[in-house]
């Protein structure tokens, strides 16, 4: 039995719908009331909680740090009621899969494997993110790193698999590639290793670039610098997939430095619920093979 503090689902709904959009008047249009009836609302979860959810700035509102935690909660269990009606009248009409992936992968890699989403999900919108937004839901996420996060189902998509690339003009004028630029890749100041473990394999390869090194801020900025004859990159194979296949960029060797990162797709818990989730997780995972 609910004691007398229990909040109502109506006074829960406003916190979820105004902690959405930091807006006390959009959130009266979004739930069609007036907006001293959702200010009410407010008021009255506030004092069964006591504590306060938005700080209140002239005519602003904020979520306190106790607000962002709890219209966490609210937001996502209230997300989960949707899709369980969702489920249980079969109706995919208006839903959305939010998809959260690294930005070169989902440009290079993932959105070589979109071509078939419309038929499968015809009636389901793609959503891809490149950052986590606290008011989203990821459906799915594809997360960098050695080992995935713990409390998921998840599977390797791949392993990374770095080769030394250049473009085909530079790779058949040998002084001309001598007389280049290695390409390096950092990312807020921090460097990755990728020449280093290449050439751990491979220190005496004969035509190695000799002119002053190049820093690129993203992996993205030094894949086009190589196809350009700017000098030499070493880069994942998987990103680079139509380059490859297409000749604008060319290994210059056999050598490949595995890992030891990967990429792993990763459903929650809580999304295993919904089955749209599950049916994009699962079909995700088939096209990962292609």
């Amino acid at each position: 039995m609910a004691s007398k503090n229990t909040p109502s689902l109506t006074a829960l709904r406003a916190f979820s719908v105004v902690g959405d959009c930091l807006s006390v008047t959009g959130a009266a249009e979004q739930l069609g009331v007036t907006q001293s009836a959702v200010s009410r609302q407010i008021k009255a979860l506030e004092d069964g909680l006591d504590f306060k959810l938005f700080d209140r700035i002239g005519n602003n509102i904020a979520l306190t740090s106790e607000g962002r935690a709890f219209h966490q909660r609210i937001f996502t269990t209230f997300g989960l009621l949707e899709d369980a009606i969702n489920d249980a009248t079969n109706s995919f009409a208006g839903q959305k899969i939010n998809l959260l992936a690294p930005p070169t992968l989902a440009a290079r890699w993932l959105t070589r494997r979109l071509s078939e989403y419309p038929q499968r999900f015809e009636s389901v919108e793609l959503a891809v993110h490149t950052e986590p937004w606290p008011n989203v839901r990821m459906d799915c996420v594809i997360h960098f790193g050695k080992h995935p996060n713990a409390g998921s189902e998840n599977v390797q998509l791949f392993q990374e698999q770095h080769v030394a690339v250049c473009s085909r003009e530079l790779f058949e004028d040998r002084v001309a590639m001598r007389a280049s630029s290695p390409l390096h890749v950092f990312d807020k100041g921090v460097f990755f290793p990728l020449w280093d473990d290449w050439l751990a394999l491979e220190p005496n390869y004969p035509d190695l670039p000799t002119g002053p090194a190049m820093e690129f801020a993203s992996l993205e900025l030094a894949i086009q610098a190589a196809k350009n004859s700017v000098g030499i990159a070493v880069v994942d194979k998987h990103m680079i997939e139509y380059e490859l296949n297409a000749g604008s960029l060319t290994q210059i060797s056999p050598t490949t430095v595995a890992g030891p990162n990967g990429y792993w797709l990763e459903i929650s818990k809580e999304q295993q619920a919904k089955t749209t989730s599950v049916q994009f997780y699962r079909w995700l995972k088939r096209a990962a093979a292609l």
